[in-house]
């Protein structure tokens, strides 16, 4: 299915909290750099029953400097604006529109600020942005490859870095059974990204593509293990895909990885990076 329209969902509106009883769910991963030094970041606020979950984690290449804060805090304890993008907890700061944001985030010892302009398409998970969730629905669209620049502090010294954010914003609603998926965001150059969901747990999965010209594909896809990595073939899209991962972030039944992809897609070479989440 190729598809730029219609979307279900309004993503510019869509970016204020839904409901208080939907998970509202604002998630961010970037990769940046500093000349040859090169940092992973995740920076995620998420609402559910009452609550404000925040979490920061920041991560060096070639085992440098990782840290990262977790926090819980009651809804009445930060700052949520109704009308417009703008959470603010104990540990990190997200606010703007479709088209520019700010996040910011401390660990216990780092303090990541960036700013992100989109100057791609918003890729709209299932073509349309809504589908079903573990019994309930969910609203998924992504901002895939947001430029991004701003400053990173580790023990006192502060990098200027620049590189692209992977925005995913959720909201899910009405869901009667305890999530378990693999997801993972992979951007493969070009304007070529790839949003892919296992939501049966043996590897099957699906996967929705959006191009430079904000054309959407939704097929079907295939993810083996292999010595701790993963094969993604796509025959759609005449693609085979290794992705090497390195935990970001983990918490009970909870983990993020830094995603590293080479392959084939089309015929041609293709090597990208990405995120993995995999919950329960």
């Amino acid at each position: 299915m190729t598809t730029t329209r219609p979307a279900l969902i309004d993503a510019a509106g869509d970016l204020t909290p839904t409901s208080p009883d939907n998970t509202d769910s604002w998630w961010f991963c970037a990769k940046v750099h500093d000349q040859e030094k090169v940092f992973w970041v995740k920076i995620h606020a998420m609402i559910m029953q009452g609550g404000c979950l925040s979490t920061v984690a920041l991560l060096e290449d070639g085992g440098g400097h990782a840290s990262g804060r977790h926090t819980g805090e009651a809804v009445d304890d930060v700052k949520i604006s109704a009308d417009s993008l703008h959470v603010q907890t104990s540990v990190l700061t997200v606010s703007g529109d479709l088209d520019r944001l700010e996040i910011s985030g401390t660990t216990d010892t780092a303090t990541i600020r960036l700013s992100l302009r989109r100057e791609t398409p918003v890729l709209y998970n299932g073509g349309g942005g809504v589908f079903p969730f573990f019994g309930g629905t969910t609203g998924q669209y992504a901002l895939p490859g947001l430029t991004t620049s701003g400053t990173i502090t580790v023990d006192g010294v502060t990098h200027q870095v620049g590189g692209h954010t992977w925005l995913d914003r959720q909201w899910v609603a009405g869901i009667t059974q305890a999530p378990r998926f693999t997801w993972l965001g992979l951007d493969l150059g070009a304007g070529r990204y790839l949003s892919v969901w296992d939501a049966v747990g043996d590897g099957t999965s699906w996967l929705t593509q959006v191009t430079a010209d904000g054309s959407h594909l939704v097929t079907h896809a295939r993810r083996t293990g292999h010595d701790g990595h993963w094969v993604l073939t796509v025959p759609a899209l005449d693609a085979s895909l290794d992705i090497t991962h390195q935990a970001l972030a983990s918490a009970e039944g909870a983990y993020t990885g830094a995603c590293r992809v080479t392959g084939t897609l089309a015929g041609e070479a293709v090597t990208g990076h990405g995120f993995t989440d995999v919950i329960g």
